[in-house]
């Protein structure tokens, strides 16, 4: 396992780490979850098939990820104690960890845009549909490698570039990625109110109409589906 020097981040350090881990975890999980849904696709049928599975309308985001890196790095990271907690803490605790957040997500995600972006009702030993049993071990194996041998790579990376780079660096990402948050929100809201027949009542509903009408949202967000939302 990789050691590092500990640091006590305030102020901008905080901030860049956040905006960093938040970024790779959003741009790991997107190409994880296509590059899975080729070879699963592969496997099935013999053709070779790429589907969008990023979260937001600009760039290979996946928030949901993102907000799953950042939190395992505040948990099970080494910048903020002395090593990385143990091997089964790790495993275990990401386990939990990473199966509450995917129910958690998924229904947030129901409940305020009618949508659900993944259904496990058929897999073996789900949770009302939200994640599964051997998903969530799958977390833990994930957190395993990344607290002890990813974290510390990146941390190696962080410290190799001069301050003043970085925090520029990460206040652009960090404006970037919020608008892109913001956007993409909006849109899917918007999304929503078309379903239930609302039409355009004021220049941000007309305006997201003609920018992110159904067929583009549909292209983007491919793998999203409509449920009836739970009362």
């Amino acid at each position: 396992m990789s050691e590092i020097v500990v640091h006590r981040f305030k102020g901008w350090g905080i901030f860049n780490h956040i905006v960093l881990y938040f970024t790779i975890g959003c741009i790991f999980g997107t190409y994880w979850e296509e590059i899975m849904c080729i070879v699963r696709t592969l496997w099935q049928t013999g053709t070779f098939e790429w589907v969008s599975r990023r979260g937001l309308l600009y760039g290979p985001f996946s928030p949901v990820y993102g907000m799953g890196a950042v939190l395992i790095y505040l948990i099970f990271g080494t910048a903020f104690r002395k090593k990385a907690p143990s091997i089964p803490e790790c495993f275990i605790g990401g386990a939990v960890l990473g199966g509450v957040l995917e129910y958690v997500l998924s229904w947030a995600q129901e409940m305020l845009f009618g949508t659900i972006s993944w259904d496990y009702s058929e897999k073996f030993l789900n949770i009302n549909g939200r994640t599964t049993i051997p998903y969530m071990i799958v977390w833990g194996a994930l957190i395993v490698v990344f607290a002890h041998f990813v974290f510390p790579l990146i941390e190696k990376f962080y410290r190799s570039i001069t301050p003043r780079t970085m925090n520029i660096a990460c206040a652009v990402l960090g404006v970037f990625l919020a608008l892109d948050i913001g956007i993409s929100v909006l849109a899917t809201a918007r999304q929503s109110m078309r379903r239930a027949g609302n039409t355009a009542d004021n220049a941000l509903e007309v305006f997201l109409d003609k920018y992110y009408d159904d067929e583009r949202m549909l292209k983007t967000y491919s793998n999203a589906r409509t449920v009836q939302k739970q009362k």
